[in-house]
């Protein structure tokens, strides 16, 4: 599964894609402004191509961002040349200290993208970097939604001339999706799917809220909040939560 995802987000063609994501999601933007308090030092993790350093960067007192991606550290670093940008695996923050961050961002669901035991391992690593009262804010793919495990093509949110342009677009993948499908793992609290994104270019962690509480309260984060918009949690969970002060 790691192999998978690392090949992915090295590919050229994947590391350009990013260059289209740009700015915050209306939920990101709430929560950083909620805990605006919490941006001292910050620890970004998944940067991509610098969608969330371009604007924590301008908001904390110390900046740190880092992706396993060669590809992405190496063009946020030529983006910005004097912040400390390191290419390294959130299943291992060795180099890092006890308690050294204010707040840990996880975003576009980059905690999704290893299995259930390299899950754990961030979580525990996250939570040892914290500071007490610390807040981890991440999102995640929601295995309760609607459209979990669904074929992209059907999508009854979408106009049917949408979906019979997404199915063109992937058809020349199936053969690949079908490939996958071996490595697929469904259980009933969480599951670790090959689904469309980056051509099923990857196998992703879905989890149900539930899950999602239960892992974070074994590792110890308490005062988790989930977002929702509308009322509803969405396609993603966003969530916060945070370190227990001693």
């Amino acid at each position: 599964m790691s192999n998978l995802n690392l090949n992915t987000y090295n590919d050229r063609s994947v590391l350009k894609w990013y260059d289209t994501i740009t700015g915050l999601t209306s939920i990101e933007k709430k929560v950083f402004e909620q805990h605006a308090s919490a941006l001292e030092n910050v620890l970004d993790i998944g940067i991509g191509r610098g969608r969330t350093t371009a604007y924590l960067l301008n908001k904390c007192t110390s900046y740190t961002g880092i992706d396993y991606s060669k590809g992405f550290v190496e063009l946020v670093s030529q983006k910005y040349p004097a912040t400390d940008i390191r290419q390294m695996d959130a299943r291992d923050l060795g180099a890092f200290e006890n308690s050294s961050f204010d707040l840990v961002n996880f975003s576009f669901n980059g905690i999704d993208y290893v299995d259930l035991e390299g899950r754990k391992k961030i979580l525990a690593e996250i939570y040892r970097i914290l500071k007490p009262g610390g807040i981890f804010f991440f999102s995640t793919h929601n295995k309760n939604h609607a459209t979990f495990n669904k074929p992209a093509w059907i999508n009854p949110t979408n106009s049917l001339w949408t979906n019979i342009k997404t199915f063109v677009k992937l058809l020349p993948w199936l053969p690949t999706h079908f490939r996958q499908q071996k490595n697929e793992h469904i259980q009933k609290e969480y599951a670790i799917i090959n689904d469309s994104a980056h051509n099923y270019g990857l196998l992703t962690f879905y989890t149900s809220p539930a899950f999602l509480k239960e892992q974070l309260n074994e590792n110890g984060f308490s005062d988790t909040v989930l977002y929702s918009e509308n009322g509803e949690l969405g396609d993603w969970i966003f969530a916060t939560t945070r370190k227990l002060l001693p």
